[in-house]
């Protein structure tokens, strides 16, 4: 009874230990931007769409027609990034028959640049990495989730820096 209270104690002291790190604050420039220009920057147009639409719908930022006429660049990036096939093996003691398995490695990723529109000067950049799908209609949900989450990630940044700038 008592060794099962010891590691009761260990757990719950192990897990309150978790370090809590502070979100940091995304730039002024782009917290007080008015103006975006959002671009594509390659890869997946349907990804690109659903963040387009995001801002529209967040009301935030008015999106501008041409990166000459906007404060800050949104550059949405869809890429992959393919570390090659690994090859592994498995015995079987009983038939000594070998089983080869090979599995490709890759990982799909949404990055968002966000660039000051004048000197080009990159000035946030985050990545999401996608989930893997095999068929085509769970690729697609996945890429407007990833969006979505891009998209998320910098609206609650933009409004913690705000938050935090504001006394």
């Amino acid at each position: 009874m008592s060794i099962a209270l010891v590691c009761l104690a260990c757990l719950t002291a192990g897990a309150s230990k978790k370090k809590v790190v502070p979100q940091a604050l995304i730039p002024d420039f782009i917290v007080n931007a008015q103006k975006v220009f959002v671009t594509n920057g390659g890869g997946n147009p349907l990804a690109f769409d659903e963040f387009y639409s995001q801002p529209k719908i967040w009301g935030r930022y008015q999106l501008v027609g041409s990166p000459s006429e906007a404060q800050v660049i949104l550059e949405v990036k869809h890429f992959v990034v393919d570390e090659g096939t690994r090859i592994s093996t498995s015995a079987n003691t009983y038939t000594g028959k070998t089983q080869v398995y090979s599995r490709e490695m890759i990982d799909p990723q949404l990055q968002l640049n966000i660039y000051d529109a004048k000197t080009k000067d990159l000035l946030w950049s985050v990545t999401d990495h996608k989930r893997l799908a095999r068929l085509e209609r769970n690729r697609e949900k996945e890429s407007v989730n990833s969006a979505d989450r891009l998209a998320a990630g910098l609206k609650e940044r933009v409004e913690a820096s705000t938050k935090r700038a504001t006394p």
